[in-house]
């Protein structure tokens, strides 16, 4: 008992004084997470105990590369997603300035949102081989609340397309199938 205690009292140490108050004052709380840690950690599990440990004084560090790698892992697979700047994008599809850009996202010719930085990005994606649009991508924007919403939505696999992204539904001209899960997804008929 006085192992456990010490133990408490080390960790209670690193605690902010607001974070020790609160737990001062929510004794039946600590005592409900001290049972859960407690038969959670006398489960027979040969893998490990199964708990996360949160806390730790110094988290691991990763280079770059490494970081990259992991982001990709958790995230999808394939390349990461290219992203142009209104400029990049005005070059791309042979329009006189990046104003024309911003046009074009205005009117929901195309999908863009707030960079990270500063300015519009545009998903390459949605460009066919040509560099324009595709047929239909404004009949879906203009389903969305934002850019980033639609492309989240028509790069993702759906179970009411059989599985398939709608944007490459798009590509392949079944421009009707795609507006028509766009409008029902909106509705909530998620099937």
């Amino acid at each position: 008992m006085r192992e456990l205690e010490g133990l408490l009292y080390e960790a209670a140490g690193r605690l902010s004084p607001a974070h020790v108050a609160a737990l001062i004052a929510h004794p039946d709380a600590v005592r409900s997470a001290l049972a859960v840690a407690a038969n959670v950690l006398t489960l027979d599990d040969k893998a490990g105990s199964g708990v996360e440990v949160i806390g730790r004084a110094e988290p691991p560090r990763v280079g770059a590369e490494e970081a990259a790698r992991r982001m990709e892992k958790s995230s999808h697979a394939g390349a990461p997603e290219t992203l142009l700047t209104s400029d990049e994008l005005a070059e791309r599809v042979g329009l006189k300035t990046r104003q024309s850009a911003h046009d074009w996202l205005k009117k929901g010719r195309i999908l863009g949102w707030r960079g990270a930085r500063r300015g519009h990005v545009f998903p390459a994606g949605q460009l066919d081989a040509r560099g324009r649009p595709f047929e239909g991508l404004d009949r879906v924007a203009g389903l969305f609340d934002d850019g980033y919403a639609a492309w989240v939505w028509l790069t993702t696999e759906l179970s009411s397309l059989d599985g398939a992204k709608p944007l490459t539904l798009l590509s392949r001209g079944e421009i009707d199938r795609v507006v028509k899960a766009a409008e029902g997804d909106r509705q909530g008929d998620f099937a």
